[in-house]
Formats: structure tokens, C-alpha cells, sequence
């Protein structure tokens, strides 16, 4: 079997066992990777399933093998994938109350730690980037654990403690939000270290866009 007829199959099989693709559907195509890696095998000397030196090499005519009735069953599956609609899309109003508490508490305007949830995770509570920070705030599991989030998923903890880290890197950075936008994305660190916002582009752009929406 090639390198890419191979990949095919892994990326079916997966596609198929993703719980949010998962319909009535599946009751009539169960075994989809089943009968696709059958056919393969049978494409083998003397038209058998035992293995032997050339039980998987396919030897048809399309760049990757794809069985018969594959069109339909593929079709099935990209309409399931393109009903799927997310159940956890929120609005900053369904924070609104979380939001104002956490401003009162920590006095930093509501609107700017609204600001910085929709730049962090567009009000996604269960948001998770591919540094493991997680939540509305996109906390790290670090500093959650320092400012006392118990549990980082929780919309009202994980506002409140990134509210409480804000208005740390406020003090920290004489009330200056800039820079305190900065700390907050790129560490306090980097901001002391360049003397201000860091020459880093994606922190640079991350400051504006927090200041455009909190200035709107």
C-alpha cells in the first residue's frame, strides 16, 4: 500500500470516530475503514486476505485507493460534519454578570477584561490553545494554580482570576494598560526585559486588538 493510500484510510478512520460527527447515519456505515482496508488486502496475489508479500500493495489505477462505494458513504459523512454546530458559542452577555463582579472586585474596568476574553477565547469557556492555556482568559495551568483557580473551565474562577492577574500587571506596570496587556500575554518578564511591549509581532497585535476593542 502506498504512503498516501495509507494516510487516507488513518484519516477516515478517524473522521469516523469523532463523537461530533456521530449520527443515525452510523448505523449504516459502521465499517467503512473495515471494508476499505478489506478491499486492499483482497487486491493481494490469488485474491486472498493472507498475508503475503504483496498482500498490501494496491495495484489500481487511482493515485489512492478508494473502494466502491465510496462517493456515497463519503458524502454521508461530510453532511454530518457540516450539521455539526458547537453548543457551547456564547456572547459577552452570557458573562456579563461574572464580568461586572470580577470588575468590582478587582477594580479593573469590565470592559477591558471583556476585552481581553474575546481577543483570548471569543467567550469560549472551554477554549484550550496549544500552549495548555485554558478557559475565557486562557489561563496557564501555572498561573491559575497561583491565583487560586481550583478549577480553570469555571467561567466565574477563571474570570476572577484573570481579572485578579490583570489588575496585578496594572500595579505592576503604573496603571499602564498597554503595557499590562502585554505582561498579561507575554509575561512580565519580557515587558521588564525590553524596557516596555516586547518586539514580539504577535504580542504587539494582541495589545492593539484588546485596545481597539476596548476603546470602541
Amino acid at each position: 500500500m502506498d504512503i498516501q493510500s495509507l494516510k487516507t484510510l488513518i484519516e477516515i478512520n478517524a473522521m469516523q470516530s469523532l463523537g461530533a460527527v456521530q449520527s443515525s447515519q452510523n448505523n449504516s456505515s459502521t465499517s467503512l475503514f473495515s471494508e476499505m482496508l478489506g478491499q486492499v488486502l483482497q487486491t493481494g496475489e490469488n485474491n486472498t486476505t493472507s498475508y503475503n508479500d504483496n498482500s498490501l500493495f494496491y495495484n489500481g489505477s487511482s493515485p489512492v485507493f478508494m473502494p466502491s462505494n465510496f462517493a456515497y458513504q463519503q458524502e454521508s459523512l461530510v453532511n454530518s460534519i457540516a450539521s455539526y454546530a458547537p453548543s457551547n458559542t456564547m456572547t459577552s452577555s452570557d458573562f456579563n454578570d461574572i464580568i461586572n463582579r470580577a470588575a468590582v472586585t478587582y477594580n479593573v474596568p469590565a470592559k477591558l477584561i471583556s476585552s481581553v476574553i474575546k481577543q483570548e477565547s471569543n467567550f469560549n469557556p472551554s477554549a484550550l490553545s496549544s500552549a495548555g492555556a485554558s478557559g475565557l482568559m486562557q489561563l496557564m495551568p501555572g498561573t491559575a494554580k497561583y491565583l487560586g483557580v481550583t478549577n480553570i473551565l469555571d467561567p466565574e474562577q477563571n474570570v476572577m482570576g484573570g481579572a485578579k492577574y490583570l489588575r496585578q500587571m496594572l500595579d505592576q506596570f503604573d496603571g499602564n494598560i498597554e503595557t499590562a496587556l502585554a505582561a498579561y500575554n507575554a509575561g512580565p518578564g519580557a515587558v521588564k526585559k525590553h524596557g516596555g511591549i516586547p518586539p514580539y509581532k504577535e504580542t504587539q497585535n494582541y495589545v492593539q486588538k484588546v485596545l481597539n476593542n476596548y476603546q470602541a
